[in-house]
């Protein structure tokens, strides 16, 4: 009986082991692709790849979004100023 209970236990300990090394070898590869992706898009533009410039870079990109949702509403003068303000701040980051 002790013989069935050990294979049990080392059956479970070879599936969770499995689970573990399969899921560490996939967010391996997923950073190292994050880090590849985030490496290509800041050289095109030409902005350094710390997080506060990804940050300054999603915040202009909101602002040119929500800009362009305001015109579409017919926000007009909102809308101006968003898509201004986005685009002001997404050259003085690429600059």
């Amino acid at each position: 009986m002790e013989d069935f209970f050990t294979w049990i236990g080392a059956q479970l300990g070879a599936a969770i082991r499995f689970i573990v090394e399969g899921l560490g070898g996939f967010f391996a590869n997923f950073d190292d692709a994050l880090k590849g992706f985030f490496s290509g898009l800041a050289g095109e533009l030409g902005i350094g790849t710390s997080i506060f410039s990804l940050l300054g870079l999603i915040l202009g990109l909101y602002l040119l979004f929500k800009g362009v949702t305001a015109l579409l509403r017919g926000s007009i003068v909102g809308g101006i100023l968003l898509v201004f303000i986005g685009l002001t701040f997404l050259g003085w980051l690429i600059t």
